[in-house]
């Protein structure tokens, strides 16, 4: 074993299920490392030279970017609870190993470019042909198929293709894209899911099939109102704007008397009511601008600029309690250094700490009755002999 607490005999949902995961940076190992927190074998095929991501330091990274155990964050964030064999497709030798791993495997996993697929043999065809009921996975930039098949993408320029950066962005007509890889972690989710659906239906129909998502797919998901806006209605209001210009006065962030900063979210005019009462803002509704859920639409600016002097007037403690009081969607604005000593978060195990020190988040969902392995990130073909030991492989 490599570096870590991998148990000799996997528990978990998914225990059985062997999974050969040859993914490069985050959004496919996101999905092979899904699997492996629920109890699937995760064997990650290496090149000699190992994932990118090993030493890639990530541009939000301090000045410690790598673990105790000498692998970057990026690494160790994406690939715990997996195994590593580190084979050269090139070899005849090291190719003969990949398909016995193949034919034993269920489910195969993969983010190569589709040229690199193709020039690697790894392509559905050539894998089912040697094992029939294999699950193909294929996370891709924008889509399979089209004239833009083969175009190379990544977490932002996936965003970018989709419409995703002015939908996010706070100026109307320049483009934001936010740090930390998050279409990443999304698309490789998102076909973690799609493997699973192939996987209950293979036990049914026990034929392999093939999933595949894209960076641009994920983006379009995770805006499917915008794009029903869009879509459907003349006139749809899509990008970003300021704080300080909302659509709706009452759906916006406030800054308190204490400095912190609040979000209260009364989205429509069933809440006006405990919205006035909650935040204690009768006398603004004399004014004939605020003096309807209707009327501070219209004048979302006005109110904006008055709610910003009334909040002023208390600490954020204040006002959350009153609005939460008075059944008003609210909750403070943190920064992520908040989060990670937040009561909340810790209540519910939302964090965790992995074999080499790492603090990363556990699960995108919690499971009664299972508990997170915490292996960390492999080392570099640090589980071969007992890779090919487990499989039944001869490497002969």
């Amino acid at each position: 074993m490599s570096d870590g607490t991998l148990p000799e005999s996997r528990s978990g949902p998914l225990a059985g299920i062997r999974v050969v995961d040859m993914t490069i940076w985050m959004a496919g190992a996101v999905s092979g490392m899904l699997l492996a927190d629920l109890g699937a074998d995760v064997v990650k095929i290496e090149s000699p030279r190992g994932d990118p991501t090993r030493s890639h330091a990530a541009p939000t990274a301090g000045q410690a970017a790598v673990t105790a155990a000498g692998t970057s964050i990026s690494y160790s964030a994406c690939n715990r609870n997996k195994r590593s064999i580190a084979l050269d497709l090139g070899s005849a030798a090291d190719r003969a190993v990949f398909g016995r791993l193949i034919a034993a495997a269920d489910v195969f996993v993969t983010n190569m470019s589709p040229a690199t697929v193709r020039k690697l043999g790894i392509d559905e065809a050539s894998l089912h042909a040697g094992n029939p009921s294999l699950v193909c996975a294929y996370g891709t930039g924008l889509g399979p198929s089209g004239p833009r098949a083969d175009d190379l993408a990544q977490d932002m320029t996936g965003m970018a293709y989709a419409g995703m950066l002015f939908t996010m962005s706070a100026i109307p007509g320049e483009p934001f894209a936010p740090p930390g890889a998050m279409n990443d972690v999304i698309t490789g989710t998102y076909l973690f899911a799609g493997i699973l659906a192939a996987l209950l239906r293979r036990a049914a129909t026990r034929r392999g099939e093939t999933v595949t998502g894209s960076l641009l797919q994920s983006a379009l998901w995770t805006q499917t109102l915008l794009i029903g806006s869009a879509a459907n209605t003349a006139g749809a209001s899509t990008s970003g704007r300021p704080r300080t210009e909302p659509r709706s006065a009452l759906v916006n962030q406030y800054r308190a008397g204490d400095g912190r900063w609040m979000a209260v979210a009364a989205i429509n005019a069933r809440a006006w009511d405990a919205f006035v009462a909650g935040a204690q803002i009768e006398y603004l509704v004399a004014d004939p601008r605020f003096a309807s859920y209707a009327a501070t639409l219209a004048h979302a600016s006005d109110m904006r600029a008055a709610l910003d002097k009334h909040f002023a007037t208390q600490p954020a403690g204040y006002w959350l309690t009153r609005l939460r009081e008075h059944g008003v969607w609210c909750g403070p604005v943190h920064h992520l250094e908040d989060v990670l000593a937040d009561e909340q978060v810790a209540a519910n195990g939302y964090l965790t700490t992995l074999s080499d020190g790492l603090r990363t988040v556990s699960l995108p969902f919690t499971l009664s009755d299972f508990e997170l392995p915490l292996a960390a990130g492999p080392a570099l073909d640090g589980d071969r002999e007992s890779v090919l030991r487990d499989w039944g492989i001869r490497a002969g």
